[in-house]
């Protein structure tokens, strides 16, 4: 028998909790994709929206090579997909609708692609370039829909073009962002493309371009199950917090604890042979934990089209109990954890730029050199040192250096593995009363932690609560003189794990 086409993995980055003290836990999913199907019934079939940018800094040598790439997908294209054509600028014109790259029809599309060049000039509405797109590619039934964006610089209006990128994400769409040149912003073509399980890609120069998108066709060749969503409830006396999708490309999903719904609800997208899909979430644990408390349950449901199968469905339950314990797996999970964490720190450090926030600047730089350190990445904390000294001398981060933090920062990093029977006592530092000086506790927690106002908040409000965990004796007796120093009156303890 043919392995499942695809596979749920679930962990906790603990094995056991304390009963009486509010606790984070990282839960951490992983669906796999299996390298090959059995025999297969028919061939996927895929609706492909190419949108390019055709503003004012496109004309010459960008607006050439995106030209010649975008003939170059009508060139290698299977027939039985659909493939289309918007351009936009200072609006979005439909170029190409819906064609079929059959052999005698190849030479007329290209003929089509050619219109392009009467587009180049103007703004860069990619709001309604997105709409289009998506409106075209759902004309047509297919088993894949997907949307590939060109630009080479900032949305003239970047709230609209990720309100129409989460409505093609909610209609099953997948997006992907090609950035060429210097000025095109990454961190924003990220939060485009990262709820649909899209990726960036950014050709090294404009000769790679056709090449870039002869990758993508590739990798709708390679699609082995569409329509992937994943739902996770969590358990009894159990929060979400924070969402992260760490595989295949890091990046920050939204605050779980802002939204009404108890049901997380994330869009796994399309998923080719052997690539794997993760997500992290951060949960907090209240008081009294059960022997066995179901921390969340998550259900896969998704499709296999070449195998003619429909909704099919996978469920795993995470559980955890009360008692002593120490991290299971958590050298992995805490390796996700800081990779998704630099992501997000890179997309606020890049916003708070834009802003000329020069001290959310510096704070983000600091964290991230906290991370590095972590992850012990020398050469990432003297590229965030380098940074944080320009900003304090009142140098500007230029965008290109900005667009290539966050594309190094879509490099899953893997945590290092521990030396075979290594051992390693871990302490947690418990909040037990937060004193009576509110705001000096919420400051002097921001600088020793690193977690946001809004989530320590959340956090003293469950007071008794675990501050951080899993440190080495010496750092979380210094995090608490670090508290204490403040003079917050605050009380907290060292836990041994």
């Amino acid at each position: 028998m043919a392995p499942p086409a695809l596979q749920l993995e679930g962990s906790l980055d603990q094995a056991t909790l304390p009963r009486d003290v509010a606790s984070e836990v990282r839960c951490y999913l992983k669906v796999r994709g299996a390298e090959a199907l059995g025999p297969t019934r028919h061939a996927l079939v895929a609706n492909i929206c190419l949108m390019l940018d055709c503003s004012g800094s496109m004309l010459g040598d960008k607006a050439e090579a995106a030209v010649e790439a975008a003939k170059r997908i009508i060139d290698i294209v299977d027939e039985r997909h659909r493939i289309s054509l918007v351009g936009f600028a200072l609006s979005s014109r439909v170029i190409v609708d819906n064609a079929q790259a059959t052999p005698a029809g190849r030479d007329a599309i290209k003929a089509e692609v050619d219109r392009l060049r009467q587009m180049f000039g103007g703004g860069t509405v990619l709001g309604s370039g997105i709409r289009t797109g998506a409106d075209l590619v759902q004309r047509f039934a297919a088993d894949a829909r997907i949307v590939v964006i060109l630009s080479d610089g900032a949305a003239d209006d970047k709230d609209e073009a990720l309100a129409q990128a989460l409505r093609a994400t909610e209609h099953g769409i997948q997006l992907f962002a090609v950035g060429i040149g210097d000025d095109y912003e990454a961190d924003h073509l990220r939060k485009l493309v990262t709820p649909s399980s899209g990726a960036v890609l950014a050709p090294g120069n404009l000769h790679q371009l056709a090449a870039t998108f002869g990758e993508l066709v590739e990798r709708v060749e390679r699609l082995i199950a569409t329509n992937v969503r994943l739902v996770v409830t969590p358990g009894e006396r159990v929060r979400a917090r924070h969402v992260y999708r760490t595989l295949p490309q890091p990046g920050f999903l939204g605050d779980a604890s802002a939204s009404a719904a108890r049901d997380i609800e994330l869009r796994v997208g399309n998923i080719e042979r052997g690539r794997t899909h993760a997500f992290l979430l951060a949960m907090i644990v209240s008081p009294p934990v059960d022997p066995a408390l179901e921390v969340a349950r998550a259900t896969l449901t998704f499709d296999v089209p070449a195998l003619g199968l429909r909704d099919q469905h996978q469920a795993i339950a995470l559980q955890i109990g009360s008692g002593p314990g120490a991290r299971a797996g958590s050298a992995e999970i805490s390796g996700a954890y800081r990779s998704a964490q630099i992501a997000r720190l890179i997309d606020e450090l890049a916003d708070a730029q834009r802003r000329s926030a020069k001290a959310e600047c510096l704070d983000r730089l600091d964290l991230l050199i906290r991370l590095s350190d972590e992850q012990g990445n020398d050469r990432a904390r003297a590229s965030y040192e380098q940074l944080r000294d320009g900003i304090a001398g009142d140098r500007a981060i230029a965008q290109r250096a900005l667009n290539e933090l966050v594309l190094a920062s879509t490099e899953h990093a893997p945590a290092a593995a521990e030396a075979p029977g290594a051992t390693r006592q871990l302490y947690d530092v418990v909040l037990v009363a937060p004193g009576d000086a509110p705001i000096l506790l919420l400051r002097a927690l921001r600088d020793a932690t690193g977690k946001s106002l809004r989530e320590l908040s959340d956090l003293i409000a469950m007071t008794p609560v675990a501050l951080s965990e899993a440190l080495p004796r010496r750092d979380a007796d210094a995090l608490v003189a670090r508290i204490d120093a403040a003079g917050t009156g605050a009380v907290l303890r060292v836990r041994t794990r």
